[in-house]
């Protein structure tokens, strides 16, 4: 007669079986988790591609904040300024909205070229590697930029400021000959001492 195995042996087999699959899971998540942020924190390398931008719900857009551009100035100046800053900030609102990176990188080709961006953190990357760095390093997308442009806009001498928490972006202002245009944007001015100083 052979001997009968004591009732507790199953579940404690079981048990162990089951908190092993736990483990197996919990490492394999942990494992590709830190693959992927590795992945997005490493610098794009000049002259390759950007990796491509996944789709994304557009954000509820209203339009551009340009509350206060034209104060203190007759009517028709005041509408004329308002005009001629929509027409700037305008075209990178809707391409933040539509989280259209390759727009935004057309648009941010200030001078027809992303080393003259204000904040362009790298003069051999192309704007398309700028706008994904800083959705992959800052974390800041077209949802991001649609916000800040939507916060109330400062006017000074040199064009027109957007900040919100720690992001800044800043249009220049035109001439007769050249309209004005998104000239520089700082997805964490508080880790740029050349942002801090500006703002």
């Amino acid at each position: 007669m052979t001997p009968r195995r004591p009732r507790w042996v199953w579940p404690i087999g079981a048990l162990l079986a089951v908190n092993a699959l736990l483990l197996a899971y919990v490492v394999a998540l942990s494992t590709l988790e830190r693959n992927e942020h590795a992945d997005r924190s490493a610098p794009p390398t000049p002259g390759t591609p950007p990796s491509p931008s996944p789709k994304r719900k557009s954000p509820a857009c209203t339009e551009a904040n340009l509350d206060g551009v034209g104060a203190g100035l007759p009517a028709a100046a005041a509408r004329d300024a308002r005009k001629s800053w929509r027409s700037a900030v305008d075209p990178v609102y809707r391409a933040a909205c539509d989280q259209d990176d390759p727009r935004l990188a057309a648009l941010l080709e200030f001078e027809g070229s992303a080393e003259y961006f204000h904040t362009a953190p790298c003069p051999e990357c192309s704007a398309l590697e700028v706008v994904t760095m800083w959705r992959d390093e800052f974390l800041f997308d077209g949802a991001d930029l649609a916000r800040l442009l939507e916060a109330r806009p400062v006017l000074g001498q040199g064009g027109l400021t957007f900040h919100r928490g720690d992001a800044v972006a800043w249009f220049a202002r035109g001439t007769h000959d050249v309209p004005g245009q998104w000239s520089g944007l700082h997805p964490r001015c508080d880790l740029d001492d050349r942002c801090t100083d500006l703002t």
